[in-house]
């Protein structure tokens, strides 16, 4: 399908140019995202994003903690921890060595050259796709969409997050949290069908998804929470050296 041949051809760019800033952008050790190195009983890093062996088919997004505030899973607070969102997306659209203030010179990234100012639904589901990767045990995107070691459906997960931000998009909660990701992304400058295998986690999903549409709606109504303030965990980054590209093909599944 479209998505998983764009995504093994990212492989060999942007995703491997991720997995050299991932350390930083995690606050982890770097050799933990060399594409070879395994993950799977490393549960410092597949804690982050909820997920257990053996039950990678029924994987859910929403129950990521590496998308909240404090990696403390609250609905109301769905994709509050923005800023790791932002660093993927930089990276695809500017280039990792964009992700350190003083770094000069390189090719134009594809923001300038594609004239980009701000993101898509498809772009912030791309850059969250992305990050379930690198911190998955998977070792390289399989053609098919499903993660190799974690089975975790990334076609699907890319389609699930899309369809919330689709939907959501002019929520008050998630316009600030867009409107964040630009401004760090762009400088502040604004202007398929699943196979019978995972039809059942297409259910628990769509479960899922409706639950914490609901919960973001009931916050609303709720003016002590503390959910209106959208907190997120700034991790620091460290020097890098290599300037990144991203393939077209990659690009056009956004």
């Amino acid at each position: 399908n479209q998505f998983g041949s764009g995504m093994q051809q990212a492989r060999s760019s942007f995703l491997n140019s991720l997995r050299t800033v991932a350390g930083s952008i995690f606050n982890m050790p770097n050799e933990f995202f060399v594409s070879k190195y395994d993950r799977t009983s490393l549960s410092q890093v597949t804690d982050l994003i909820g997920w257990e062996a053996g039950k990678g088919k029924a994987y859910d997004i929403f129950k990521a903690p590496i998308l909240y505030p404090d990696h403390i899973v609250n609905e109301k607070k769905i994709f509050g921890n923005w800023i790791v969102i932002a660093k993927a997306m930089k990276v695809a659209v500017c280039g990792k060595m964009s992700l350190y203030s003083k770094a000069r010179g390189g090719p134009p990234s594809y923001a300038k050259m594609w004239k980009l100012t701000s993101c898509t639904p498809g772009l912030i589901a791309f850059s969250v796709t992305s990050i379930i990767f690198i911190l998955s045990p998977d070792q390289e995107f399989s053609g098919d969409g499903v993660g190799a070691i974690s089975s975790i459906a990334y076609h699907s997960l890319f389609q699930t997050v899309k369809k919330f931000f689709v939907v959501k998009w002019n929520h008050q909660r998630i316009k600030s949290v867009v409107e964040q990701i630009n401004g760090y992304v762009f400088d502040g400058t604004v202007k398929t069908q699943p196979s019978n295998d995972t039809q059942c986690t297409m259910e628990q999903v769509t479960e899922s998804l409706d639950r914490v549409m609901a919960a973001l709606d009931a916050s609303d109504s709720d003016s002590n929470d503390d959910s209106d303030s959208l907190e997120y965990v700034n991790l620091p980054v460290q020097a890098a050296n290599i300037h990144p590209t991203v393939t077209a093909a990659a690009a056009a599944t956004i």
